[in-house]
């Protein structure tokens, strides 16, 4: 007898993860937000309540916290976590949903996927989304060429890198921000150790960088911090995205950046992540992501 088809694609509001993997959850979501405050909002519990059920989970699991959070899980892994993990990405995958992730930048790439559950948007470094895929925190995650390039010998073992197209880019202004005309925009950015591509291209534009440091990490931040000032975010070009709420402002050029799909080895398996590369409508080849 033929095995039993996967579902198709379904709405991610649908979707109810068993009770037996919501400590799971609450683990990959601390990696996803970077704090518990982020986590506590998210899955509306309290800060303490969040904090307790990590440290119970780490004395249980061997998890060692990484407060830098620089590189992997900054929370904390091991072999049997990992397995667990997976776990909770085969209940996903089967039931037609998938987590991928993206930074505030390529987020707008994400949208008209109901069936992609929501995922906290944050800058990482290109290392650090490879392992959250290979761990299996993410199904896959979407990643700038900026940055693979400024990252030579990276760790791709029991990943799949699948070319996306080339996104453009603008400069985003609050819309009561002065702007003096022939003047050199300040541009707010991600820390270096987090974007060093995007970082250069800017430069070779004639940008002035300003860092963002580590503190800013939702969308609410980033703009919040340029309210009222002549400073600019780099925003996708694109007609609705994430954000909407701001002035786009032309550059001198209109550069674009490389986006890759970084999907598990066994993508093809699956008939979620087959749809959701099909639908991003960029397999096959390079292709132009606007519009």
């Amino acid at each position: 007898m033929a095995p039993p088809r996967p579902p198709s694609p379904v709405q991610a509001s649908h979707y109810r993860l068993p009770e037996l993997l919501h400590d799971i959850r609450l683990l990959d979501l601390l990696e996803l937000c970077g704090t518990t405050v982020q986590t506590s909002r998210l899955l509306q519990l309290s800060q303490p309540t969040i904090s307790r059920r990590y440290r119970l989970l780490a004395e249980d699991f061997g998890l060692v916290r990484d407060r830098r959070q620089l590189w992997g899980c900054g929370y904390g892994t091991s072999a049997s976590m990992r397995l667990l993990r997976l776990g909770c990405r085969a209940h996903r995958l089967a039931a037609g949903v998938a987590r991928i992730g993206s930074d505030l930048l390529h987020h707008p790439l994400l949208a008209g996927c109901p069936w992609l559950l929501t995922t906290p948007q944050r800058f990482r470094a290109a290392a650090n989304w490879l392992e959250l895929v290979r761990q299996g925190v993410l199904d896959g995650a979407l990643l700038s060429g900026l940055e693979l390039e400024e990252a030579p010998g990276i760790n791709r073992q029991e990943l799949e890198l699948l070319p996306l197209g080339d996104l453009p880019l603008a400069l985003g202004f609050c819309p009561e921000a002065p702007i003096l005309v022939g003047a050199v925009p300040e541009v707010l950015v991600p820390d270096r150790g987090v974007a060093p591509g995007l970082r250069a291209l800017l430069r070779e534009l004639g940008l002035t960088l300003r860092s963002g440091g580590n503190s800013l990490q939702t969308p609410d931040d980033w703009i919040s911090r340029i309210q009222g000032s002549a400073l600019a975010l780099v925003v996708a070009d694109r007609e609705a995205d994430t954000w909407a709420s701001l002035r786009r402002g032309p550059l001198t050029t209109r550069p674009h950046s490389p986006v890759w799909l970084a999907l598990p080895a066994d993508w093809q398996e699956h008939r979620v992540l087959r749809h959701t590369a099909r639908e991003l409508g960029r397999l096959g080849g390079s292709q132009q992501l606007e519009g």
